[in-house]
């Protein structure tokens, strides 16, 4: 790996990290380039502020689908892991930047963009574990992108309420409304 490439790369880890560690709203170019071990100047050579950190957010929630990605587990699974895993207060900080993230795409392009395309992959994501249960007769499946958007947009307004405290709701009763609309969506028990 040549200079440039290396110091392009920690920067660019040094901003995931930095978001990770203090959200999107509040992280700031002299926290990256600290984290980094570089100048302002270097990151100014590589990236404008507003695509990096765009960059950044993308690439947190890109591993993050990975992860809940294992198509060799079937629909079933991948489904459970879904719906259990939604509401775990380990993923606090994921709920933290996706709001925070797109509040600021208002008036940032680049940002806009990324949630674009990352929104875009979670529902394809969800459209196949859907699709694929239905095929293999383990659920009704009729408008499987209709059904991803409605789970996906509960689950973000659930998130948001666990997050702000703007409610008496638990972790354990946003997965069970999260559940009872995948099982009233596709038909099963």
């Amino acid at each position: 790996m040549s200079e440039k490439q290396d110091s392009a790369t920690r920067i660019r880890q040094a901003a995931v990290d930095t978001l990770l560690e203090v959200g999107v709203r509040a992280a700031t170019t002299r926290m990256v380039t600290e984290r980094a071990g570089v100048g302002r100047g270097l990151l100014n050579h590589y990236f404008r502020w507003s695509e990096l950190r765009a960059q950044a957010w993308g690439e947190i929630f890109e591993q993050l689908m990975d992860v809940g990605a294992a198509p060799e587990l079937g629909p079933q699974a991948l489904m459970e892991n879904y719906l259990s895993s939604a509401f775990d207060q380990s993923n606090r900080i994921y709920w933290f930047l996706w709001l925070d993230a797109t509040d600021l795409a208002k008036t940032d392009p680049a940002l806009a963009v990324v949630i674009s395309q990352v929104q875009s992959k979670m529902l394809e994501q969800l459209v196949s574990y859907l699709s694929s249960g239905a095929e293999q007769g383990l659920w009704q499946a009729p408008d499987p992108y209709g059904i991803a958007l409605r789970l996906s947009a509960l689950y973000d307004g659930l998130a948001n309420m666990l997050l702000t405290d703007s409610s008496d709701l638990t972790s354990e009763q946003a997965e069970q409304h999260l559940r009872h609309l995948f099982a009233l969506e596709t038909r099963s028990s």
